[in-house]
């Protein structure tokens, strides 16, 4: 029986040493009438313990309550666990947004929090993601660039020994025949060394070895004198697409008629020359010549 029948049935009853026996057992020290149960109620806003289906409900939602506050602060600290374990290179924002999300029990947001104020994100090493891989994308680019610069004039460099392979022998026997020319002569006939001159130099070297060599002419002249070479061999001392320098040895042999009597085979010379080249179309001239 609960309280508040046995608080009735004691006052119903005729017998006043019954009633006098309930009014002042426990149970009736701790029922209360109705009216002052029902006026805490509305004082307090929480159930009487007499109201049992009402306490026990609100029993049952502190409860939901504390195992929801309870599930949330373990969440959120299994989310900081993992932020802290995820290395910095992988927390990308959807990783950021994935913790985020379980900062709350079933990815969404408790009514009983405070609602986001707008901010600006958390300062992570993330944010440097993006730069670091733009950055290794330009270096990559541009060591592409590098590699195909050098590979381009390797190439180049290739196709000009090529060519200059080709020139090679052309200048090696322009040489010859060119050394052999200058110095092969007759002097009662000049006229014809100019014009191979002419024929085989450039303008300005066949204009000064023409005028530098009148002094030579007038003594070879005077002594009437021959002059015959013969080339025996040429050396590159260097040589490029545009110009060449080579070495060439010959013999060189001057007959006249003032010497005839002792030396009948003419007078011998062992020359060396060093003739500079340029090319010019598609063949040698000669833009330099010493003897050495």
């Amino acid at each position: 029986m609960s309280p508040k029948a046995k608080l009735v049935r004691a006052g119903d009853s005729e017998d006043p040493t019954a009633a006098h026996a309930a009014s002042t057992s426990p149970d009736a020290r701790v029922a209360e009438p109705e009216a002052v149960v029902e006026t805490r109620k509305k004082s307090t806003g929480e159930p009487s313990p007499f109201d049992a289906e009402e306490f026990l409900e609100a029993n049952r939602r502190n409860r939901d309550k504390m195992r929801a506050a309870a599930a949330a602060k373990r969440a959120k600290e299994a989310a900081r666990a993992r932020r802290r374990e995820t290395p910095w290179w992988k927390r990308t924002p959807g990783v950021v947004a994935e913790v985020a999300e379980s900062e709350t029990p079933g990815g969404e947001s408790d009514a009983t929090t405070t609602p986001p104020v707008d901010k600006a994100p958390p300062v992570t090493r993330s944010r440097w993601a993006v730069p670091a891989l733009s950055v290794l994308l330009i270096a990559a680019l541009v060591a592409a660039g590098v590699f195909a610069y050098l590979y381009r004039e390797a190439d180049d460099r290739a196709n000009a020994a090529d060519q200059v392979n080709q020139l090679r022998p052309a200048a090696v026997e322009s040489a010859k025949q060119y050394a052999g020319d200058l110095l092969t002569y007759d002097s009662a006939d000049f006229g014809a060394l100019d014009s191979r001159i002419t024929d085989i130099s450039t303008p300005e070297f066949a204009k000064d070895y023409i005028e530098g060599s009148r002094q030579a002419r007038e003594g070879s002249a005077n002594a009437q004198a021959v002059a015959t070479a013969l080339v025996k061999d040429a050396g590159v001392v260097s040589i490029s697409s545009t110009e060449a320098v080579l070495i060439v040895a010959l013999d060189q042999t001057i007959t006249s008629p003032q010497t005839a009597r002792e030396l009948p085979d003419g007078i011998p010379y062992q020359s060396r020359v060093k003739v500079t080249l340029t090319r010019d179309g598609n063949r040698w001239l000669i833009a330099d010549f010493e003897v050495i």
